[in-house]
């Protein structure tokens, strides 16, 4: 049986209303829901309570749906087979849309034909991390140990953490084993205690054990260094050529209406304009696209699946 959804409206701190955008004409009382395909506190979670608690206070409110389960499949199938009138949106992502299409032998959806793109709406570095005793100091002196076999934790297979660890091992040559968690939580705690060598995962995972002094991030995987990691390399400082971001963007069911994709296109590149939200972005390491309409989100999406599934079948991994 799949997970009970959870919905909660967008707030701030309850509830944020937003231009609709919707087939009709006149807007409808009925809130949009946004499918969140992963649990709530989550990567993809935050960049859309983030991205919609923009909206302006007109025509409505969005709800947040979480639909956790089967490595986001559940709550895509959802947003698949929801009706094309603009009142279900979903939360897509790099594990989605770039790395499941590959991972899994059969999906219940097409990650290209079955939904509209709207936009582009995050870039966000992982990060490889260390303990903060740990004798590796930095990226150098992790490649440098080419023969020692070690271990790596991420918050799952087939997510941003896994996908980004598996290309360092690739690329740089490593001998390191990838050890799966049911979230980002209990792999922070195995590396603080000794159970791993390093994490990979999410920024926004790894910044409070980084400033509280837990653990040391190493570089950052994106192809410049980000503001809230001040002095915290690449890693293609080291590794040259190696850049990879997670990213998430905002879909709807196939055969979505062009006006009702435009609105909310319009919409999105409007709220992510704004100045709080991109100070918010900036604390937590996220980044703008600089391109987010649904012609670059349709592209992106394929280039995704492209780059990944070398990568998926040359490490053999498998979906849980």
């Amino acid at each position: 049986m799949p997970p009970v959804p959870r919905r909660t409206a967008l707030a701030l701190p309850l509830v944020v209303t937003a231009p609709l955008a919707r087939a009709q004409e006149a807007p409808s009382a009925r809130p949009v829901t946004v499918i969140v395909p992963f649990a709530p506190g989550g990567g993809a979670d935050v960049v859309a309570r983030i991205v919609l608690a923009q909206a302006a206070p007109a025509d409505g409110a969005f709800v947040v749906e979480n639909r956790a389960g089967a490595g986001g499949n559940i709550g895509m199938e959802a947003l698949a087979r929801a009706a094309p009138d603009g009142g279900t949106l979903g939360i897509v992502s790099i594990s989605t849309h770039g790395v499941n299409p590959t991972l899994y032998r059969r999906l219940p959806f097409d990650p290209v034909a079955d939904f509209t793109p709207i936009a582009l709406l995050s870039l966000q570095p992982v990060v490889v991390a260390v303990r903060a005793d740990s004798p590796i100091r930095d990226m150098a002196g992790l490649v440098a140990l080419k023969d020692r076999e070690m271990t790596y934790g991420s918050s799952g297979n087939g997510t941003s953490g896994h996908m980004a660890g598996e290309l360092l091992r690739m690329r740089a040559g490593l001998r390191t084993m990838h050890v799966p968690y049911r979230g980002s939580g209990p792999a922070w705690t195995d590396l603080l205690g000794g159970r791993v060598d390093l994490v990979v995962d999410n920024v926004q995972a790894g910044l409070p054990h980084h400033a509280g002094g837990r653990a040391r991030i190493l570089a950052v995987s994106s192809a410049a260094p980000i503001p809230a990691l001040p002095g915290v390399p690449t890693v293609g400082g080291t590794v040259p050529g190696y850049a990879v971001n997670s990213w998430n963007g905002l879909a709807a069911p196939a055969r979505l209406p062009a006006p009702v994709r435009d609105r909310l296109a319009a919409s999105a590149a409007a709220w992510l304009r704004r100045d709080d939200l991109r100070a918010r972005y900036r604390d937590l390491g996220i980044a703008v696209p600089e391109d987010t309409g649904p012609a670059y989100l349709a592209a992106f999406v394929r280039q995704q699946i492209a780059m990944w599934a070398p990568v998926v079948r040359e490490s053999g991994m498998r979906a849980d």
